[in-house]
């Protein structure tokens, strides 16, 4: 009985979590500017935004809704673009039976 080999889906799989990783990372980037800019001060151990006027607040409700689909679209596509290639390029099969 031949084994024949099937393409490997995973690579697609690691492609969206980098590409969701990296529109994630951008966006805490920017809203920690806006904090700093704001006048607070980021927290050491939590995702929040210390104010100026003692009181905290999150890091993800600094940036405005529109942020996030727009990281998504200008960094998250060209990282699973980018990640999906290089898988398609190094990950070729799993080595499991077709059916």
């Amino acid at each position: 009985m031949a084994v024949s080999v099937t393409p490997c889906g995973c690579n697609r799989s690691l492609a969206v979590l980098a590409g969701l990783f990296a529109s994630l990372a951008v966006c805490i980037l920017l809203a920690e500017d806006k904090c700093v800019d704001g006048g607070g001060r980021v927290s050491d151990i939590s995702w929040a935004c210390e104010l100026a006027s003692g009181a905290s607040a999150s890091l993800w409700t600094l940036l405005a809704a529109w942020t996030y689909p727009l990281a998504a679209v200008v960094v998250g596509v060209p990282v699973y673009l980018v990640a999906n290639a290089i898988g398609r390029r190094f990950i070729v099969a799993c080595g499991l039976p077709a059916d």
